[in-house]
């Protein structure tokens, strides 16, 4: 009988080989020959799934999208967390402090780069944004109800501050190694995320 091969997962492994080249060695590295001789299959077989680099590349973006939120739902299915640790969690689980992180950094990097001249790679980021932002913002109307967040603090406040902290964290550490080592420090995400809500409380009192 002839061998029955899963085409979809396929193309997540594949999408996974582009995300390990990315993590080693930087966007600039992912080629066909070198996706096939990591995933361990001929140029031949990629070819047959991805017309481009570009293809392979968008492929690791919905592949990263894909893990990164597993990875939230992981985060905020853990009961026994206050809902400050979830925000600890999910902030931490988007910026490059290990190599799968720091693959999907990247990845999501080129793109937003593509996106500010490329209408269909702007409009596909910036679905995933505003899942993030969805997360973040369900996330601090829990903090709110357990009280680590004023309530009378607008949510959409918070929520803008805590993500533009978190882009702008990833975006510098991933083109800064002084900021690669700051964030990478014991404790640097949460101090980070506990300043955000402790100066938004200040200003609540005010």
């Amino acid at each position: 009988m002839p061998k029955v091969v899963d085409h979809d997962e396929r193309r997540l492994v594949l999408a996974d080989a582009v995300l390990s080249l990315i993590a080693r060695e930087g966007i600039s590295a992912v080629t066909t020959r070198a996706v096939a001789e990591e995933s361990g299959w001929s140029t031949g077989v990629l070819n047959h799934y991805f017309n481009s680099r570009h293809e392979l590349l968008l492929a690791a973006l919905r592949r990263a999208a894909d893990i990164q939120g597993d990875q939230y739902q992981v985060i905020l299915d853990q009961v026994d967390n206050s809902a400050l640790e979830k925000l600890r969690g999910i902030t931490a689980s988007v910026l490059p402090l290990d190599d799968r992180r720091l693959a999907m950094t990247r990845v999501f990097l080129f793109f937003y780069a593509e996106g500010a001249q490329e209408e269909k790679a702007r409009s596909e980021i910036a679905g995933f944004l505003a899942r993030w932002r969805r997360i973040v913002r369900e996330t601090v109307l829990e903090a709110q109800q357990e009280g680590a967040v004023p309530a009378d603090v607008d949510p959409d406040l918070v929520t803008i501050r805590l993500v533009g902290l978190t882009d702008g964290l990833a975006m510098q550490s991933i083109l800064d190694p002084f900021m690669m080592d700051a964030i990478r420090a014991p404790g640097a995400v949460a101090r980070g995320v506990d300043a955000v809500l402790q100066a938004i409380s200040a200003e609540a009192r005010t």
